[in-house]
């Protein structure tokens, strides 16, 4: 695709930002404004500024792998048991713990 000869507001706000990239939207606006020696749309400059503003970066969203332990998984469940059987001692210490538990629980 050939390029225009005519004024290109993308390219302009680009080189702006390379020179000046703490300018704002305004302070671009004024500044090309006066170097572009037409008329620009606020609108259309504040639009493109900020599409421009916005690129190169990437918003990264981590997403868990299918069967991944989490809510509604009885892995963690699982998890958690081996845990209080170690605890314990052991599968007989563990079912006495229980047993206690549940004579607790009747009172």
């Amino acid at each position: 695709m050939a390029k225009r000869k005519e004024f290109n507001l993308s390219e302009a706000i680009r080189e702006h930002r390379k020179t000046n990239p703490k300018h704002t939207a305004k302070e671009a606006f004024e500044a090309i404004g006066k170097s572009a020696g037409q008329k620009i749309n606020e609108g259309t400059f504040k639009s493109t500024f900020y599409k421009l503003a916005g690129q190169g970066k990437r918003r990264v969203v981590r997403r868990r792998k299918p069967g991944a332990a989490g809510v509604g998984n009885g892995a963690g469940i699982v998890a958690q048991a081996l845990g209080f059987i170690r605890s314990a001692g052991g599968i007989e210490e563990a079912r006495q713990i229980l047993a206690e538990l549940e004579a607790v629980k009747e009172l």
